[in-house]
């Protein structure tokens, strides 16, 4: 189903918190389970007598490792949000990533979001009573409910065709 549309975001299509905190464990969960699937090939690729995998893993410092699951992390988030506006965690939980007029967010919208969450102090501006984080803010964009929205949609649709003749 296509987003691009427009329909003004209200306060009653936003999402409480505890949706966003889902939403980030249950993305957390999907990063980890990205590092899972690298260390399987790396295994794999151990038992054909590579073992490059398995020895860049065992002799990574805390540092390196921050920063690659920091960016595996950004990287996931923008792919996701970028095809579909949504991550697993969205997906899961039944809400999409829209700009303020209801449309698909831009690419730079995205960027902007991702590259947001890198700040580890980001977390702190979800404690207000509307949880709107700094990459919803910094990036204009609102993470809302998705059957509201299309309910918000279906009635603007049907306001359109008022009026309007069908041609048969």
């Amino acid at each position: 189903m296509e987003y691009n549309t427009t329909v003004k975001i209200d306060s009653t299509m936003l999402v409480p918190w505890y949706k966003r905190l889902l939403n980030l464990l249950i993305d957390v969960a999907a990063v980890i389970l990205i590092f899972l699937f690298i260390g399987v090939i790396g295994v794999l690729a151990s038992l054909l007598g590579s073992d490059a995998i398995l020895i860049w893993f065992e002799q990574m410092d805390a540092n390196t490792d921050r920063i690659i699951t920091t960016l595996v992390m950004v990287v996931y988030l923008f792919i996701t949000e970028l095809l579909t506006q949504r991550s697993l965690g969205k997906l899961i939980t039944g809400t999409i990533v829209v700009m303020e007029d209801g449309s698909k967010p831009t690419t730079k919208a995205i960027l902007v979001r991702a590259l947001c969450r890198i700040l580890s102090i980001e977390a702190l501006s979800f404690i207000r009573k509307v949880p709107r984080g700094w990459h919803d803010t910094a990036s204009d964009t609102y993470v809302i409910d998705a059957k509201k929205y299309k309910a918000a949609l279906k009635i603007k649709r049907s306001f359109d065709e008022i009026g309007s003749t069908q041609i048969q």
